[in-house]
């Protein structure tokens, strides 16, 4: 498991591109919807069911809703080991897991209008999960204290959106042009 997230952060370095046209709709939340009910081709205001021709149907809005949520457990799940790597401390685990599926989706709304700005901050990201990969790695013989290690990760974040607020993309100089 260690060595996957040193895998991922090496990874993602080269993966900074997103594909706007993604189909999410083979993803483990989706399907997992549609094993317990047909699903419409159509929304229905903001219901999560809908009767269409006397039977009872999930809406679209249920897939999205149940996509988001599973990557919001996902990704709890997926913390585990980064917050063990900083304490050992279960209380420190289960709230910052409550606090980050309470929180992300807020502040994914607040970010949205302003993330073009950060072209760089996956490359920091990438950095980061592979420096905690590694420390993990090491624990055994060689022990990061913890402020330290949150002063490396709380450096390589300012330092990637410094870099990306003083040498933007092209797209990102239009867009502020405009």
């Amino acid at each position: 498991m260690v060595y996957f997230i040193v895998f991922a952060g090496i990874k993602s370095w080269g993966s900074g591109e997103e594909e706007e046209d993604e189909d999410f709709s083979k993803t483990a939340g989706a399907r997992l919807v549609k094993k317990f009910w047909k699903v419409s081709d159509n929304y229905d205001q903001g219901k999560f069911f809908t009767i269409q021709n006397g039977m009872k149907l999930a809406t679209p809005l249920l897939v999205v809703v149940a996509v988001i949520e599973f990557t919001d457990v996902l990704f709890a799940v997926d913390s585990i080991p980064a917050i063990f790597a900083i304490s050992k401390d279960p209380f420190i685990l289960y709230t910052s897991n409550i606090f980050a599926i309470l929180g992300l989706r807020s502040l994914y709304f607040l970010l949205s209008n302003f993330i073009h700005m950060f072209s760089k901050l996956p490359y920091g990201l990438s950095v980061i999960l592979t420096f905690i990969g590694l420390k993990m790695i090491i624990s055994p013989w060689y022990h990061i204290f913890s402020p330290v290690s949150m002063g490396i990760v709380g450096g390589i974040l300012i330092l990637s959106v410094l870099v990306s607020i003083l040498f933007p993309d092209k797209q990102v100089k239009e867009k502020i042009s405009t």
